[in-house]
């Protein structure tokens, strides 16, 4: 069943999102063909170089690094929609801790899913409140609360996920701590930087899984999933056959 679910969010995914990349450039192309409002090709190209220069290591760095929360079909529609650090981790964590399910698997996968999908949607409604009454509602509020907003949002929901995470990994909870102080006394280094530590910190947490750190039995419980595995597609067969003759 998990490989079932596997192929197929792999073939959707590939199949849409292109189709989304395609879809996300309609704007651009609606004004250029409608308005005549298009940069020349130069002005874009050194406007897209300039900003790839900065986020070219996110680009990189967040599928990966977010893979094991959002789950494989999580990460398909988190980064076609955007938002994964500030929104999309937040409600795939919080999905799988409410219905209790762990990450990293076939069930956790479906839940990031459901959870992810519903944010999207809240995230439309959000978007499209904010974009009639935004301004208006911003204007009415002191600007120390607007402030202290913008500067305590971000740092406010990273928490959260990190108090949802310890449920689930608590001997990993310190690798978090650790590089997060790192970062913090090392902002002023090239972003490139961050892709390398990302870097050792799988292969040292794989290397602390193959030790049974995180799971005393280990590879014991990988082999008796694929045994459970191979008896339910023995039996689903078995029925098949019956249904056959």
């Amino acid at each position: 069943m998990s490989n079932e679910w596997r192929k197929k969010t792999i073939r959707i995914g590939t199949i849409f999102t292109p189709i989304i990349m395609v879809a996300m450039f309609l704007p651009v192309i609606y004004l250029s063909v409608v308005y005549g409002s298009f940069p020349e090709w130069k002005v874009a190209f050194n406007a897209w170089i300039a900003v790839a220069s900065v986020f070219v290591v996110f680009y990189i760095m967040e599928p990966v690094a977010y893979y094991p929360v959002l789950g494989l079909s999580g990460t398909y529609l988190g980064v076609t929609t955007g938002n994964i650090c500030d929104v999309r981790m937040s409600a795939s964590a919080t999905a799988q801790n409410a219905v209790g399910v762990k990450l990293g698997t076939l069930q956790g996968d479906v839940v990031s899913t459901i959870g992810i999908a519903a944010s999207v949607l809240v995230t439309l409604i959000t978007v499209l409140a904010a974009t009639l009454f935004g301004s208006t509602i911003v204007a009415l509020l002191p600007d120390t609360l607007v402030l202290v907003v913008q500067e305590y949002c971000l740092p406010a929901v990273m928490g959260s996920i990190y108090i949802q995470f310890c449920k689930f990994e608590k001997k990993l909870s310190f690798l978090i701590v650790i590089s997060t102080i790192v970062v913090f006394l090392t902002l002023k280094i090239p972003t490139w930087t961050i892709l390398i530590s990302m870097i050792v910190g799988i292969i040292v947490s794989r290397i602390l899984y193959k030790r049974g750190y995180f799971n005393e039995k280990g590879e014991e419980a990988e082999e008796v999933e694929e045994v459970v595995e191979e008896k339910v597609e023995e039996v689903e067969e078995a029925i098949e056959a019956k249904i056959e003759d």
